[in-house]
């Protein structure tokens, strides 16, 4: 047990000790409610930088403090393991110190591959849906559902991928929209949420 805890805080296990509490010190402060863990929850999606290089590494689509806790995890996890059992097996020396470091590269590759197939995965949990926006209406055909359409009052249905969205409408006066009709949304008053609608020809 001695040996285990004196590997766990020396070279080179120690590198990633110390990220790897951190990263636990971070989720356990989170679960107490001392802070919103959220407010690092990055996603990654950068083409430059840290965030790009992580996604190169198949580590996007997921929060960044989740990727990192779980990379440094591995890393230190299977870093650990070689200086257990591997490492007592070679002489002490030179040799020594560069097999340490063959170790430490070695199993950093390794958990970024192991957390990429965890990520993968995992990212269909965190996608964001934008709302739609309203004038993301403009353009489309709706079914007048009111008795009539005037200047002041009018409604009508959309299809909105097999969801039906009631919306409030309104005609400039020329043409006699009544229940129904099909017609063009064609401009959005934002101020009074209303849509202008015009008659299509049927």
């Amino acid at each position: 047990m001695d040996s285990v805890l004196e590997h766990i805080v020396s070279f080179p296990t120690v590198v990633y000790t110390v990220p790897l509490t951190v990263c636990l010190i971070f989720w356990i402060v989170g679960i107490i409610g001392l802070f919103d863990p959220d407010f690092l929850d990055v996603d990654i999606d950068a083409d430059t930088g840290f965030p790009g290089l992580l996604a190169t590494f198949g580590l996007a689509g997921v929060p960044i403090t989740l990727s990192l806790s779980l990379l440094f995890f591995f890393a230190w996890a299977l870093c650990l393991s070689g200086v257990t059992w591997l490492l007592p097996l070679l002489p002490i020396g030179f040799i020594l110190q560069l097999a340490g470091i063959a170790v430490l590269l070695l199993s950093f590759v390794l958990a970024v591959i192991i957390t990429g197939k965890i990520t993968r995965p995992l990212s269909r949990l965190f996608v964001t849906h934008e709302a739609r926006s309203n004038r993301s209406l403009l353009g489309q055909s709706c079914v007048v559902t009111s008795q009539t359409v005037s200047e002041d009052f009018g409604q009508a249905r959309v299809e909105d991928g097999g969801a039906s969205l009631v919306i409030s409408v309104r005609s400039d006066g020329e043409d006699m929209l009544k229940h129904g009709d099909k017609a063009l949304i064609y401009d959005y008053e934002a101020e009074q949420n209303v849509y202008y609608i015009s008659k299509l020809d049927q």
